[in-house]
């Protein structure tokens, strides 16, 4: 399909997918990344269809916005664990994945996952993802001590760690940590435990950032020794491209990973463009821009190593990518929402 679109884009006039007319302009609703204008430009140049992006500033808020339907969005762009609840509210469409031309070059650790499939249907196309562990000055804290994830307790650490405003991640981390097998369905005393233990990480807590840039910054001025979680494969790439040599340990109690997916709206009038836009932004090629454009994941095609250089896939830590992911569970939403964002709403209260 993908060199089909290719083959016969003419951008006087309107373009196909085989027989298929795309329509647009293409309405999507994504994370920080996707409004990338080199491509955007790139899939408008090889359909002729117009892009509108706006910005997801949660999983909660892209299903009350897609369940508002003020904004006919196409193609939204929710974590992978949000998949189910998508679908059983009946918003997202399962996907044609023939119709996809890069799936093969998936990752092998990111084919078939149970996240993206409802009922035996696959409804959601991983893209970017990342773990999270911990990110630290070697010259503060060693290796040794990071591999333990009691570090962030230490009391030698006082005011010198730094999180985000991400209770999904923290919550579930601190309970796995603590030994619930599955922290997701923390409530009640389960979920007090958590809290409890939260509260004991407080005085270490330098800052509870609202994003991801200023736990960098900071980070890379040493103002904070240690980074908890905040995308921490991403945490490692910026503080290193801005000279910082810290490193990245995911603890031997197991860290947590994240995962993007595109998915497309169910009532969309541009389903044919909706494909070729998943199938164009999991190319190698739209992936090598994610992963090495002004923002810098991890993406899921396997390909992309092949477009960057050894230093590049170094710097992503894509060498290391196996051995981390290896390590990590994908952190779950939570079953009760409005109980976790109760908690969260007191611990940041203090």
């Amino acid at each position: 399909m993908f060199a089909t679109i290719a083959s016969q884009v003419d951008l006087t006039k309107a373009a196909y997918a085989g027989e298929t007319k795309l329509t647009g302009p293409l309405n999507v609703l994504a994370w920080a990344g996707y409004d990338d204008p080199e491509l955007m430009r790139g899939f408008t140049e090889l359909t002729g269809v117009e892009l509108n992006i706006k910005q997801a500033e949660s999983n909660g808020a892209q299903l009350s916005l897609v369940q508002a339907g003020t904004v006919k969005f196409d193609v939204i762009n929710p974590d992978a664990v949000w998949t189910e609840k998508f679908a059983a509210a009946g918003l997202t469409l399962p996907i044609d994945t023939t119709k996809l031309s890069s799936l093969g070059d998936t990752l092998p650790s990111f084919r078939n996952r149970p996240e993206t499939v409802v009922d035996g249907k696959v409804y959601s196309i991983p893209t970017r993802f990342g773990v999270n562990g911990y990110v630290f000055w070697p010259d503060k804290i060693s290796a040794a001590a990071a591999a333990d994830a009691g570090l962030a307790w230490d009391k030698s650490l006082k005011e010198r760690v730094e999180i985000i405003d991400w209770p999904e991640l923290y919550l579930w981390m601190t309970g796995k940590w603590a030994g619930l097998a599955k922290p997701e369905e923390a409530v009640g005393a389960d979920l007090d435990r958590i809290m409890e233990r939260m509260a004991a990480f407080r005085p270490n807590m330098r800052a509870l950032q609202a994003d991801m840039g200023t736990v960098k910054s900071d980070l890379a001025n040493r103002e904070a020794w240690l980074v908890w979680g905040s995308s921490s494969d991403n945490v490692r790439t910026t503080a290193r491209l801005n000279g910082a040599n810290v490193d990245l340990v995911i603890p031997k109690q197991g860290g947590a990973m994240w995962m993007e997916t595109l998915q497309i709206v169910r009532g969309t009038e541009h389903l044919a463009s909706a494909l070729a836009y998943i199938d164009y932004m999991t190319s190698a090629k739209a992936m090598k821009q994610m992963a090495w454009g002004a923002d810098k994941f991890a993406v899921t095609n396997s390909k992309v190593k092949d477009l960057l250089t050894a230093d590049q896939v170094r710097t992503l830590g894509l060498d290391m990518m196996e051995e981390w992911v290896a390590n990590c569970q994908m952190s779950q939403a939570p079953v009760d929402e409005t109980a976790w964002a109760d908690a969260w709403q007191a611990f940041k209260m203090g």
